[in-house]
């Protein structure tokens, strides 16, 4: 349940430091903490932060090669500490993992019946339109930005100029964002919709009904890339650990999933698109 005070980025990055929470590597990680706020947007209410803006803060951070999963350390405990306090319902934390390089391509795809394109980003069609609406949001922000560092620039004194700063740096992350949401929309396949037909592999786009071994409950889930995730709506990344898991997985197979909280078994009993 969500508390009814979700406070901003901002400030819950101040609580949580002020908690000395998350241990002496997230306490002393406040620089890559102060990104990733900055990067999502300081005043944004924490419960509008979604798990592919995570995801893809990831990817950002992964490009910067191999130290990026020190520089995500920090970020898991901080997360984890947004769930705990009740402001906001999804685990963030699974979203921060570093992409790996591909050594191959196109053969598990091939021999799956999943898309031949590897680097190709599959979206529904709902998933294309709001990328494209993102950039178009972002661009507009941009506008607003230069007029920013132009009032900025007015104070000669560019030694202790704040506001000067805070809009580069900001100009910088929607200058990156926009560069990713193209690329990706540049690359991206809209998956065709309508009459669910019987899929013999868990691919992108495949929605899965899954039972309990242990409790007997049944679960929808539809595996989508990590622009499309919204676990309240049983869209799950392919790159979260309950996504990856279930790619490529068939009908009767038996599914043992490691989680935060411990290990799910699951059985496939249906899986169409």
């Amino acid at each position: 349940m969500i508390s009814q005070s979700c406070p901003s980025l901002s400030e819950a990055l101040t609580r949580f430091i002020a908690s000395k929470k998350g241990g002496k590597k997230a306490q002393d990680g406040h620089q890559e903490l102060g990104r990733f706020v900055a990067w999502c947007g300081r005043q944004r209410n924490v419960n509008d932060v979604s798990p592919s803006e995570v995801a893809e803060y990831a990817q950002h951070i992964g490009l910067g090669g191999v130290d990026s999963a020190i520089r995500l350390n920090p970020l898991k405990p901080f997360l984890t500490y947004l769930k705990d306090e009740g402001w906001i319902v999804n685990g963030l934390a699974a979203h921060l993992r570093v992409p790996r390089t591909r050594k191959t391509t196109g053969s598990r795809s091939s021999s799956s019946g999943a898309f031949a394109d590897d680097d190709a980003t599959h979206l529904s069609q709902e998933g294309y339109d709001r990328l494209v609406s993102q950039v178009e949001v972002l661009k507009s922000e941009r506008i607003s930005i230069v007029e920013d560092i132009r009032r900025a620039m007015e104070d000669k004194d560019f030694r202790e100029n704040a506001p000067l700063e805070a809009a580069k740096e900001r100009q910088g992350i929607i200058e990156s964002k926009i560069r990713e949401l193209e690329a990706g929309l540049v690359s991206a396949v809209v998956m065709q919709t309508g009459r669910r037909t019987a899929q013999q592999k868990a691919v992108v786009g495949a929605k899965l009904t899954l039972k309990d071994m242990n409790s007997g409950k049944k679960v929808v889930y539809t595996l989508v890339d990590v622009r499309e995730a919204d676990v309240s709506s049983g869209k799950i990344s392919t790159v979260s650990p309950v996504g990856s898991a279930l790619m490529s997985r068939s009908v009767g197979e038996e599914v043992a999933i490691n989680v935060p909280k411990g290990t799910l078994n699951y059985t496939i009993e249906k899986i169409s698109t």
